[in-house]
């Protein structure tokens, strides 16, 4: 029985190569999945290619007032690895803090142009299942359209938000989802108390992490 105690730290710490991260917790991934639930001054887009003419003009009416609210819920999709597989520990991670930032490609140009559309915190803590799933966070996004994309005309805006949150939102390529870039620098509740990522990290249509694939 001694022996046995007395290993099970040695297999614990071997089963990660971060000391101040031992159970491997900070093994988690990002990435974009989608979106939902999105409007543009009131208008629900998930099931629209294109607005209609008197949809664009109270957009365009509002926008001249200054006031083109957007609502819409992105999925951040998160994946554990620690599912008990050799080499990894059976551990679920609970994330306590997500800082995010959320940047849109508002240029037509071949590179990303990084124009800031909204800040926000997590709300509650968030738990990923130790199953290597992919587990969804929803993050609750609101912003003035003409406040953070002054660099866009409103019909150019209004073609983004369909690329982003129309009928075909949930594609996972540069020309839709992938027209979005999330900043994050995450925090993870372990035993050994809450340990923050090195590195922001930036989420877009590919993995991302300490150890993403």
């Amino acid at each position: 029985m001694k022996r046995f105690a007395l290993m099970v730290p040695v297999l614990v710490l071997g089963a990660a190569c971060n000391p101040a991260d031992p159970l491997g917790l900070m093994n988690l991934s990002f990435r974009l999945e989608n979106t939902t639930d999105f409007t543009v001054c009131g208008i629900l887009l998930d099931s629209l290619e294109s607005l209609g003419p008197a949809q664009v003009a109270e957009v365009l009416a509002m926008w001249a007032e200054g006031d083109v609210p957007v609502e819409m819920v992105l999925n951040i999709g998160v994946r554990n690895p620690n599912d008990g597989s050799p080499g990894t520990l059976l551990a679920a991670a609970t994330i306590v803090d997500f800082p995010w930032k959320l940047y849109a490609d508002a240029s037509d140009s071949e590179d990303f142009d990084t124009t800031w559309v909204a800040s926000g915190q997590l709300l509650d803590p968030f738990e990923v299942p130790g199953d290597t799933t992919v587990t969804i966070l929803p993050l609750e996004v609101s912003f003035n359209a003409v406040a953070v994309l002054s660099v866009m005309d409103p019909l150019a805006f209004i073609d983004l938000a369909l690329a982003v949150g129309g009928i075909d939102g949930d594609l996972r390529d540069d020309d839709h989802l992938g027209r979005l870039l999330l900043r994050t620098l995450p925090s993870i509740d372990t035993p050994f108390g809450e340990i923050t990522y090195p590195d922001t990290l930036n989420v877009h249509l590919d993995w991302v992490g300490q150890e993403a694939e």
